[in-house]
């Protein structure tokens, strides 16, 4: 018989357990983090680890499969991973990969009827609980049914499949999204019956929950649960029960969402406190985060307490000093790494490289269609651009990566030119070797919108992420990142 050695760890044995058979196991944890440890190793051991995930590929298990594919997508092997999902719908054909490709035709059936029938076919085959413990994939497709059923003002039914999840972390988010639907339809009294749930459940999450798995993502619904139920209050005229909530709201979280400002405003303004909607509303000004859903609540306030028609100029004196500021908060922010370079086509196939911008300011911007902050961000640059515009020393470029789409080209090129965007877009597509889109894994983005700040040396100056949800306060964060950019 071949004796098993244990596998050593940094100097220290991986943690074992006795099975019932009172064999010892590798944890299936430390396991895990061996081979994320060699995942982030040298190259000898990365070349370890693709050889322990061809072993993986030998199993009868579908777990096995999945795990060597996910850390061959690790180790930029791409296509094997992808071959290795692909051979395993053969191997399993009602296995995790076939039940999760499954349940699209769930969600892409719009009929209620019709979508609850499949679902019941689709768990009937795939039974939850039998293949792995990822509940969620399930509470995902009975919500789908839910919200189906919601939407076409079937009362009955949307509260079954809401009340059907079983996910801790997700109840919340099931539940509050049902109640939107069902507000919309006029069933306040019952909306209002699933925010409290929802409430309750994220502030569990917050305190006496707060180890639990999930908890972090449980609770961070709680000021939006919040200010949703606040919204009904409001619109039932319940306006100081409504500053109960809109109050709990605001002090959950620093800095305060903006949907919890601007529902604190509309109720102000409905209770006549026009110098507490003014005051509130001009500090939003002040810091850039004024939009089309909030800049009339400031403009009723305004006609209210100074009773004349220069609200632009007063906003304008707001921002004054807007640009100041964000020059010393990004001062700190600095950094000084060269940046990859790299050769990509343009939406039309023309051929751009980095270099070619060779002594400019870029300003690089990693997006994709399917990503929904990324498209928010885009009125700010159009403004960010439009700004620059007359500068030929600063250069914006638009990196569509990370595509979903058949023909991602034709997509990004249809949805810039639809909104009237001025954007150079190059595409950033999946190597055919590896199945990497290499220019945005070259700059380590783990999300987007991701933005850089390239100086004229080539070296990048600023790394952010995400989309501060103001157009001014955007258009003023690249302005002083491309001025201190310059500076250097």
């Amino acid at each position: 018989m071949k004796k098993v050695l244990p596998i050593l760890l940094s100097g220290s044995l991986l943690a074992v357990a006795a099975n019932s058979n009172g064999q010892a196991k590798i944890s299936q944890d430390s396991l895990m983090r061996y081979y994320n440890r060699l995942a982030k190793g040298s190259d000898a051991e990365k070349d370890l680890l693709s050889d322990k995930m061809y072993a993986l590929t030998k199993s009868k298990k579908e777990t096995d499969w999945l795990t060597a594919a996910q850390y061959f997508y690790q180790l930029k092997k791409g296509n094997l991973g992808d071959s290795i999902r692909t051979a395993a719908e053969k191997k399993f054909p009602v296995g995790i990969v076939v039940r999760n490709k499954s349940v699209e035709t769930i969600y892409n059936e719009n009929d209620p009827a019709k979508k609850e029938a499949l679902y019941k076919a689709w768990e009937k085959k795939f039974p939850e609980g039998k293949l792995d413990n990822d509940r969620i994939v399930y509470d995902y497709a009975r919500n789908a049914v839910g919200t189906a059923y919601a939407i076409a003002d079937n009362l009955p039914k949307a509260l079954e499949y809401a009340n059907s999840i079983v996910s801790p972390f997700w109840k919340g988010q099931g539940w509050a999204g049902t109640a939107e639907h069902i507000a919309k339809k006029g069933h306040t009294a019952e909306a209002k019956v699933l925010l409290k749930k929802a409430i309750e459940d994220a502030w569990e999450f917050k305190t006496t929950r707060k180890n639990e798995e999930g908890a972090r993502f449980a609770a961070l619904g709680y000021p939006g649960y919040l200010s949703s139920y606040a919204q009904l209050l409001y619109n039932d005229k319940e306006y100081d029960s409504a500053l109960v909530y809109l109050k709990r709201a605001e002090q959950a979280e620093t800095p305060v969402r903006p949907q919890v400002n601007e529902m604190y405003a509309k109720v102000l303004l409905a209770k006549g406190d026009y110098p507490e909607v003014f005051a509130r509303m001009s500090d939003i000004a002040a810091q850039g985060k004024l939009n089309s859903n909030n800049k009339p609540l400031l403009a009723a306030a305004y006609a209210k307490v100074r009773n004349d028609n220069k609200l632009e100029s007063y906003i304008d004196s707001l921002k004054s000093g807007l640009d100041k500021k964000m020059q010393e908060e990004f001062a700190k922010q600095i950094i000084q790494e060269p940046a990859p370079g790299f050769t990509l086509k343009d939406v039309d196939g023309n051929t751009v490289s980095l270099s070619d911008y060779k002594g400019k300011t870029i300003v690089l911007d990693f997006w994709a269609t399917w990503c929904g902050p990324c498209k928010a961000s885009f009125p700010a640059m159009k403004k960010a651009m439009e700004k620059y515009k007359n500068d030929p020393n600063v250069k914006f470029l638009f990196v569509h990566t990370w595509e979903k789409e058949a023909d991602a080209p034709a997509s990004a090129k249809k949805f810039v030119t639809s909104n009237n965007y001025p954007f150079e877009v190059l595409m950033d597509l999946k190597d055919p070797a590896t199945g990497v889109n290499k220019v945005v894994d070259s700059y380590k983005v783990q999300g987007i919108p991701t933005k850089f700040v390239i100086d004229g040396k080539g070296n990048i100056r600023f790394r952010f992420t995400g989309f501060s949800g103001g157009d001014d306060a955007a258009v003023a964060e690249v302005s002083a990142m491309i001025t201190l950019a310059n500076q250097q």
